[in-house]
This record gives C-alpha cells, structure tokens and sequence, in this order.
C-alpha cells in the first residue's frame, strides 16, 4: 500500500527578496547563466506576481522557457495565435493558458 506524503505548508513569509534580472544590459550569456537555477527563476517570477508586474513576469517566462511557440501549440492543443499573443507584450493570457505552456514546456525540457 502507497503511503500519501504530507504536503509542505507554503507561506509568501518564507521567500528571500532578490533582485529582478534588467535584460537590457545583459550580455546573453550572462542570461543564460541567471537562468540556470529553478529557484531563483520561481522566486522572481512570484516576486513579479505580488508586484503585480505582469509584463516582467512574461518576459522571464518567455526567456527561460525558450519556447517553441509551434511545438508548444501542438503539445497544448491551443492555436499558436494563443501561445504567441501569450508573450506578446499586449497579450493578457488567462491563467489557465500560462499553465498549460509552462507544462508543457518543463516536460519537455526533462
């Protein structure tokens, strides 16, 4: 018989604040370089979250997942229109849409 594990209790509290990344002035591989460790990707994209700062939030998602937008498309079943209006700067995909490409896209990359 399979033993459930408890889920950890997450709290905003634990988070260590950390400077968001200014890709202007970055030199690319450097980029590639702060987008070698998960965690601090997470930190930043849920610091941009609880600022409310959705465009930041897009740009690091588009730029770290590296994505595909035709694969992507076709593994998702969502049109590519979705998936390219997703990271345009006027795009405001759902919630439900972002899910779906950050899926995928991390499946894939393993």
């Amino acid at each position: 018989m399979k033993q459930k594990q408890k889920k950890r209790a997450f709290t905003l509290d634990e988070l260590q604040p950390i400077n968001v990344i200014d890709r202007s002035t970055m030199h690319p591989s450097q980029a590639s370089d702060a987008f070698k460790n998960k965690a601090e990707v997470a930190q930043a994209l849920l610091e941009c979250l609880t600022k409310n700062d959705t465009e930041t939030f897009m740009e690091i998602l588009d730029a770290y997942l590296c994505v595909n937008r035709t694969q992507v498309a076709l593994r998702t079943k969502l049109t590519r229109a979705t998936v390219t209006q997703a990271f345009s700067k006027k795009g405001n995909p759902t919630l439900k849409t972002v899910a779906k490409i950050v899926h995928e896209a991390v499946t894939t990359r393993r």
